[in-house]
């Protein structure tokens, strides 16, 4: 009975988090969203107005913009509906677009079609390749990153290299924050997650079993 009900308490815990954070998504979506982009519409005009509009109005322009795409993007994240019908492959392809607009990074990503998991599996794995992203831009600083997603043999292969300062293999201990999200995620979906690093790089492969019908 005790163990129930603790059930039953974290499930009516969940469904109170996911109602107030999907409020909180909608209300940044058509409130703040909305003050931002009045601005962004305001900060236009006053540069039409202008024959020679400074530098630091059309920067301003500019950053609010980022702004309300990032606002967009948070919003969505925190709406229910939408995480029940999350897509691995259109979010990636975003995330991608938006850090090579920002210059520090330049992201690949080839991927099937369609992902045979479902939508809970495919919020996991994201997390995962977001995890390896910010580990190769924080600590081995790379350039570039190439994310290869096939299907083959009924499994999933996701691969992703960079071309940042690699580590020694046999000397480390894999124990920092980062590995261990990436190697803990990849166990919740059932499969495994494996490093080969050298001074040219570091490449993660992740293997992940799936079922076909």
């Amino acid at each position: 009975m005790n163990e129930a009900f603790e059930k039953q308490l974290m499930r009516s815990q969940i469904e109170v988090q996911e109602a107030t954070l999907s409020v909180l998504g909608k209300e940044l979506h058509d409130n703040v969203g909305q003050l931002l982009s009045s601005t962004k519409m305001l900060l236009g005009v006053t540069e039409r107005k202008l024959e020679n509009p400074p530098d630091t109005l059309l920067i301003a322009d500019e950053t609010l913009g980022k702004a309300i795409q990032e606002l967009r993007s948070l919003s969505k994240s925190l709406d229910k509906e939408w995480l029940e019908q999350f897509n691995f492959i259109d979010n990636l392809a975003a995330e991608a677009s938006r850090i090579n607009t920002s210059g520090d990074l330049s992201i690949s990503f080839s991927h099937p079609a369609f992902l045979p998991l479902n939508a809970e599996k495919q919020i996991i794995l994201f997390r995962i390749v977001q995890e390896a992203i910010q580990n190769a831009l924080k600590h081995a600083h790379a350039k570039t990153i190439h994310i290869t997603v096939a299907e083959i043999s009924e499994a999933l292969i996701i691969t992703i290299a960079d071309d940042g300062q690699g580590f020694n293999i046999k000397n480390h201990k894999f124990n920092g924050v980062g590995i261990s999200n990436i190697r803990n995620r990849t166990a919740l979906l059932g499969g495994t997650a494996q490093w080969d690093s050298s001074e040219t790089g570091t490449t993660i492969l992740i293997q992940l079993p799936i079922q076909t019908n």
